[in-house]
């Protein structure tokens, strides 16, 4: 403590100078004062036991958080004060004035003790019911692990028990295969000495039978004997040699040692098995079907003990090279597979058992579905905001319908796939949304089943597609298989022609805008253009009326020039280059026809109208070439900035 002192710079006196510095009239009393310096003693050795370590600063961040914890339990206590009812329905504490008013009126209220002891009874409860539950769950375990204890016991005498029986059964099988192997042995010496007795016997025989042909034919030679003599001894050798046997007759049938006795009375219990009765086919059930396989149902007799099923397969009307399908089953249906598609077949079971084979059930006709259809994305027409399908199937099969789907490519939220089933033909039309490109399928379907679906078919109403109609064309245009080409070659042009053959394409709905382009091959003089449809059947050349609109080419002496054509009214169009792709723009929205160079994007001219009714496009050549048709996906940057 002194050295404490030193360090704080205090002076330390004693006791006798303390009373030599006090005044001479606070002498008497001395009891004061010294227990006055006792408690200054005490107060000065709390003082130095509460300062920090020697070296050591106090760190005033300590003594702010113990300001603020002190600080914050006070706040605490002060708004507890007076809190002393707690509300049963919103779980708080409550002081006596917030019972009576407020929102806790009408709740059910009760003291802060009261509430306290409640919880403290509630707790128990539960810990009593926790402490109830936890001996169930280990009277549950203990009962398990004896449970365990017990199947690993019996597990243990079982696998033990098996284990004995069998070796008991090993060492049966092997003293029975060894006295079977001994007796197999036994009798095969047996046998090999009577087969080596009978050839030894057959040898001795047969060098007799040559002494007496010897002797008889020496005996011929000098007539020492009468023919009939001679016959008769020859008769009984060879009678003799005829009769040698090769042995007993269990040399020539051995015993099967494999089976036993048991097996021996299984033989006997099965011969007497009667043959099953011929079963009953059911006929094909709608949908059951598949392009290459049938399912084929039976029923057999409650009574009839069968080991197998054959089936029988074959296709009808049978053909040159029809062959026969057979198949052997255990359960009472089959699945014919690697049929064809769109064909029938005959089918006919026989039950099979040990003792012999059903009499066949009777034939009934089974069909397979039809094969897969295939659409042709190229053969289909495609308009504004619709498209024309159109597909092929290989096998065609009466009753035949086709089931189409489709959807958005990229679908939009909530929609799904959409279907048009029940269709006769090999072509839909469908209505669709403009500038989307859209997946369609296609699937037959018989009264048998559906075929797999086909391949996804990408079909756009970016750009148009359509073809030549056949029955619209000159008779000295020939049109090509897939109808978008023409081509006229004008060796049989005559002078009653109007010398401006025509062929027309679908019809346009008056509605929305559509590109194509023509390919030129060889053709100086032609014409592009659009007809009403009420015109269609006019004889005036195209553009020549007022139901027309076309472009026009004509070779000069030069190149060849253009020219706008409708109702006779010729408008020339000035370019440099030959076209040998014409591109043509229907705009019904703006009422304007537009032809161009669709290789160079170059405008040829332009036709404005107020177009009201459909329209079909129209390929017309004056002089010997071709005219293809060529699909745009999409109209072109040229023609919508033109």
């Amino acid at each position: 403590m002194d050295q404490t002192a030193e360090e704080l710079e205090y002076e330390i006196i004693t006791k006798q100078e303390a009373r030599e510095m006090l005044p001479p009239e606070e002498e008497p009393d001395m009891e004061e004062p010294l227990l006055q310096s006792e408690d200054t003693e005490k107060q000065d050795m709390e003082i130095t036991m509460e300062l920090p370590p020697v070296g050591e600063e106090p760190i005033e961040e300590e003594y702010d958080v113990i300001d603020a914890e002190e600080e914050r339990q006070a706040r605490a206590a002060a708004e507890l004060q007076g809190m002393d009812w707690f509300c049963l329905a919103c779980g708080c504490l409550l002081s006596e004035e917030a019972c009576a008013s407020g929102e806790h009126q009408d709740h059910e209220q009760t003291s802060v003790d009261q509430a306290h002891e409640d919880i403290k009874e509630k707790l128990s409860d539960w810990i009593s019911e926790l402490q109830a539950r936890s001996e169930n769950i280990e009277d549950l375990v203990s009962e398990l692990e004896l449970a365990y204890n017990s199947v690993e016991e019996q597990c243990a005498e079982i696998a033990e028990s098996m284990q004995s029986q069998n070796e008991e059964m090993m060492a049966l099988v092997m003293e029975q295969y060894n006295g079977m192997s001994l007796g197999v042995e036994e009798d095969k010496k047996a046998k090999l000495e009577q087969l080596y007795d009978q050839i030894v016997s057959s040898q001795e025989n047969i060098d007799s039978a040559k002494g007496i042909l010897d002797t008889t034919a020496r005996e011929a030679e000098t007539d020492a004997r009468s023919p009939e003599d001679i016959e008769k001894r020859l008769k009984a050798a060879l009678k003799s040699t005829m009769s040698l046997e090769l042995g007993p007759k269990g040399l020539l049938v051995f015993e099967n040692y494999a089976k036993g006795n048991n097996s021996s009375a299984h033989l006997k219990q099965r011969k007497g098995i009667p043959v099953p009765l011929k079963p009953t086919l059911q006929p094909q059930e709608p949908g059951s079907a598949t392009s290459t396989s049938v399912t084929v149902y039976w029923n057999v007799n409650p009574g009839d003990i069968i080991d197998c099923f054959q089936v029988y397969c074959v296709e009808d009307p049978q053909g040159a090279v029809s062959e026969e399908y057979r198949v052997t089953v255990k359960e009472s249906y089959c699945v014919l597979e690697e049929l064809k598609p769109s064909s029938t077949y005959r089918v006919w079971v026989m039950a099979v058992n040990y003792s012999g084979c059903s009499l066949p059930s009777e034939r009934q006709a089974f069909s397979t579905a039809p094969s897969v259809p295939a659409i042709d994305p190229e053969n289909c027409s495609v308009l504004w905001g619709s498209a024309t399908l159109r597909w092929a199937s290989d096998r065609l099969s009466p009753g035949c319908s086709y089931t189409l789907e489709y959807c958005r490519q990229y679908e939009l939220e909530g929609e799904g796939l959409r279907s048009i089933s029940g269709i006769r033909g090999t072509e839909q039309k469908v209505l669709l949304q403009p500038n989307e490109n859209y997946l369609f399928y296609i699937k037959a379907v018989n009264e048998a089943g559906g075929s797999e679906q086909s391949e996804a078919a990408l079909i756009s109403t970016k750009g148009t597609r359509f073809r030549l109609s056949k029955a619209s064309a000159h008779p000295l245009l020939e049109l090509s298989e897939d109808q978008t080409t023409v081509r006229y070659d004008g060796s049989t042009q005559t002078t009653a022609d109007p010398q401006c053959p025509t062929i027309l394409g679908e019809l346009l709905p008056a509605r929305g805008r559509y590109y194509w382009e023509t390919v030129v091959t060889g053709c100086a003089a032609y014409r592009v253009g659009v007809v009403y449809a009420t015109a269609a059947n006019q004889s005036s050349p195209l553009g020549q009326n007022s139901q027309s609109w076309c472009l026009q080419c004509t070779p000069t002496a030069s190149s060849c020039g253009y020219r706008l054509l409708h109702n006779g009214i010729t408008s020339d169009v000035l370019v440099v280059d030959l076209a040998e792709r014409v591109g043509t723009l229907m705009d019904y929205q703006q009422g304007l026809l537009s032809f161009y160079n669709a290789q160079s994007g170059q405008l040829l001219g332009s036709l404005r109208h107020r177009f009201t009714r459909p329209c079909h496009p129209a390929l017309c050549l004056e002089q010997p070439g071709v005219l293809a048709l060529a699909v745009a996906p999409e109209v072109p940057e040229f023609a919508n900035h033109s």
